[in-house]
């Protein structure tokens, strides 16, 4: 059982609502300005499927760190104010109570956010590898078993019996495995992705000028990645570490994972986008890019980009020599014949060549 004494549920869960409100304040400045970029800086060049893709996927995820905060407010009004004024330990009494309809909604949203997420990671696996379906075998294998585990875990919380703690025997197993194979699927993904961009780049450094500086952007994404994954992966690590150790830290741990969830989401949509307009302005021209930036938007390709993790921002072009030649005769007698004066034919020499090169 955990230590009551040393850290109280009650407490954790004040705690665990103030560090909630937190991030998702932070996570609402970054959906709007992943909103602005998605769609207001595309107007002028029209909205692309992969943009409507990204903010849908977003706005879903800020909806339901909306209901999961209003939650936990119904939650703490209820324990601290209506309990609270019944007993003394009245908070403490109605967190115990497991199988309360608002927690088992609590739980029910945070396991539909991390499907969400969990489901895009699968898709952009899906996309870095040129959509072949074999490489979603894995992922969608691990994404099923999460979902099993994690909707069989909001069952059994239902079914709980008054006075079982969350770490209850017939809970643990359905709770550990969703937290394991949810950790699990982020990382094969990401692992996968990474390793797909580095073989990629080395297959176009073929293409590059003599002497020209290797690009950066691709290990951009590659660091964009790699820092998003290791976000996500801490947390779901001391989630699962403090839930085994009997922790009410546990609480804490798994109310800050769902606005960190849709965090570090738009986080890859603020670089990748904001990043583009930096390149593009410091590259200008002689660069290849998928489509054209006028109007100052994102290109298409750019923000394909966010989803897939592969950067086709630009790469400069080789320098081609082109020697151009041309001669021209002209024959005499044929002006003549057909009524053109002699002055209107060259008169220093019958044949003009000449030879152009250009860069």
């Amino acid at each position: 059982m955990p230590d009551e004494q040393t850290f109280p549920l009650a407490r954790a869960e004040l705690i665990a609502l103030f560090m909630e409100s937190m991030l998702f304040g932070a996570f609402t400045v970054l959906y709007a300005i992943a909103a602005w970029i998605l769609l207001y800086r595309e107007k002028l060049r029209g909205r692309s499927r992969t943009n409507r893709m990204l903010f849908g996927t977003s706005t879903v995820m800020w909806v339901l760190s909306v209901a999961h905060l209003a939650i936990d407010i119904v939650r703490a009004v209820q324990g601290f104010v209506v309990w609270g004024a019944r007993e003394a330990n009245g908070a403490e009494s109605f967190y115990n109570i497991v199988s309360d309809p608002t927690e088992v909604a609590k739980d029910v949203v945070y396991i539909t956010m991390t499907l969400v997420a969990d489901s895009f990671v699968s898709y952009r696996l899906w996309v870095v590898w040129n959509r072949v379906w074999w490489v979603l075998i894995i992922p969608v294998l691990l994404l099923i078993a999460t979902a099993i585990a994690g909707y069989g875990a909001c069952v059994e919380v239902g079914l709980t019996k008054a006075g079982d703690a969350i770490f209850a025997g017939n809970l643990k197993p359905w709770i550990e495995s969703f937290f394991a194979l949810s950790l699990t699927t982020n990382l094969f993904a990401t692992l996968l992705i990474a390793a797909r961009i580095m073989w990629s780049n080395r297959r176009v450094r073929r293409y590059r000028p003599k002497g020209a500086p290797v690009a950066g952007s691709h290990w951009e994404v590659i660091e964009t990645m790699i820092q998003s994954a290791a976000i996500y992966s801490a947390a779901l690590i001391s989630l699962l570490g403090t839930y085994l150790a009997n922790s009410n830290a546990q609480y804490v741990c798994l109310d800050t994972i769902q606005p960190l969830i849709g965090i570090v989401f738009t986080l890859i949509i603020i670089r990748v986008g904001l990043g583009y307009t930096v390149n593009d302005s410091v590259s200008g021209g002689g660069n290849v890019s998928g489509h054209g930036a006028a109007g100052g938007g994102i290109p298409a390709v750019q923000l394909q980009s966010a989803v897939s993790g592969v950067d086709t921002n630009a790469y400069p072009l080789q320098p081609v020599a082109i020697n151009v030649s041309v001669s021209r005769t002209y024959d005499r007698a044929s002006f003549e014949g057909f009524g053109y004066d002699r002055k209107d034919a060259p008169m220093s020499s019958d044949v003009e060549s000449g030879t152009a090169a250009s860069l």
